[in-house]
């Protein structure tokens, strides 16, 4: 038991040297609004509208598989990257807004659904230069999905929110996914 004791007292001895010839060091400050650019306190909820042209075959793919896939049925294992056009209309040939760029993997045995890390980033209008990340799970057999807004830059910055993409195209033939992009973000 004298042993015991004298061993817990040098532990903690040893400890107590330890941590008070430690240096402490900080990795957090705090920061103002204003020192991160954010000059108004009044937060705003912006619509944007849109739409995506995902290619997934033929010469000009837009999204390509990166994994093997270890099931036909579910596309488990699979994992695509893409790098998709967004435009102003449902034609390829509207107007530009930017480009979505991404990863799509396919994380169940069971079921067919595709979870996205997908970022939304504008080259055009007031919005150039901003992003947007979207997180979630879809169904590639719904014609609807919802996704959140895990945040963004520029403009974006803090930004929080979700997109509703409504698939309008689904051309088996042409290797062509066009879906309506619905934005509703709340930034500063």
């Amino acid at each position: 038991m004298a042993k015991l004791l004298a061993l817990l007292q040098y532990f903690f001895l040893i400890l107590t040297i330890t941590f008070s010839t430690a240096k402490s060091h900080s990795f957090s400050t705090e920061s103002s609004r204003e020192a991160l650019g954010l000059m108004t306190t009044q937060e705003k909820i912006t619509h944007l509208h849109f739409y995506m042209h995902d290619v997934f075959g033929g010469a000009n793919a837009t999204a390509i598989p990166v994994t093997k896939i270890l099931d036909n049925n579910t596309f488990y294992g699979g994992m695509f990257v893409a790098d998709d056009p967004l435009t102003l209309g449902p034609d390829r040939d509207s107007g530009p807004v930017g480009t979505g760029r991404g990863t799509y993997t396919f994380p169940s045995q069971n079921d067919f659904v595709l979870e996205m890390v997908y970022n939304l980033r504008f080259a055009h209008g007031g919005y150039n230069g901003s992003s947007l990340c979207l997180l979630g799970n879809i169904s590639p057999a719904s014609i609807v999905n919802e996704v959140a807004i895990a945040g963004g830059t520029g403009v974006f910055r803090f930004a929080r929110g979700y997109a509703v993409a409504k698939r309008i195209v689904l051309d088996f033939k042409a290797q062509l996914v066009v879906r309506e992009l619905n934005v509703y973000v709340s930034h500063y």
